[in-house]
């Protein structure tokens, strides 16, 4: 039988999304795992995803921009910042997503004003440039969904790597008779992140983990 299928599965009690994995009192190291070798993704001088490639300047972009209000509020809704697995995506997210659920305009220069008023003066200033590059990614408005769906996937992804890092440090530090009730918990977890994704693409807007930052 395969580790996956020896998961429990969930009662109206394991929800995922609302509690951290941790029943060991570890302080499991969350970090971005690099990159495969051989990963050819396009990148800039700085090292950073071109806009125009990368799900998450995509996302943000097809979002201010989008009219579609069934599908702004699915998204809106549905991911989280933690999804994001730049920093300064996440928190223009947060902005957009706010707008959004508000019933207010959540274009660019509506983003741009609501940061401007937070009143962060030079502090917010790389979070303006990454808005400014955000926008030259010139995703389509109707494609806030599909671009959505692609963050998601990754988040999944990104999880297992995490779930792997907090297996590794609990076998090296964990008392042993906690090894096995710790690894149910973060396989329930990652069937709850399973879900989340799998309603999204059945058309449903789903309440985000948010936990994974």
């Amino acid at each position: 039988m395969s580790a996956l299928r020896a998961v429990p599965t969930e009662g109206p009690d394991d929800d995922a999304a609302g509690h951290d994995a941790a029943v060991l009192d570890l302080a499991p190291n969350t970090a971005p795992v690099a990159a495969p070798a051989g990963d050819t993704t396009t990148v800039d001088e700085l090292g950073e995803l071109d806009p125009r490639t990368d799900p998450e300047s995509l996302t943000l972009c097809a979002l201010m921009w989008s009219a579609e209000s069934d599908d702004t509020t699915r998204v809106a809704t549905s991911l989280t910042p933690g999804d994001f697995e730049n920093p300064a995506h996440a928190e223009l997210f947060t902005v957009i997503a706010a707008l959004v659920v508000e019933n207010r305009p959540h274009d660019p220069a509506s983003v741009a004003a609501v940061i401007h008023r937070a009143g962060g003066g030079q502090k917010d200033a790389p979070l303006r440039r990454v808005l400014a590059d955000v926008v030259t990614a010139d995703a389509p408005a109707v494609s806030a969904v599909h671009y959505a769906d692609i963050v998601l996937s990754q988040s999944y992804r990104r999880s297992f790597h995490i779930a792997g890092q907090r297996i590794t440090q609990a076998a090296e530090q964990g008392p042993e008779e906690e090894l096995f009730d710790y690894m149910v918990q973060l396989g329930r977890q990652q069937r709850a992140a399973w879900n989340r994704l799998g309603a999204f693409r059945s058309g449903g807007a789903v309440q985000g983990e948010g936990e994974r930052s």
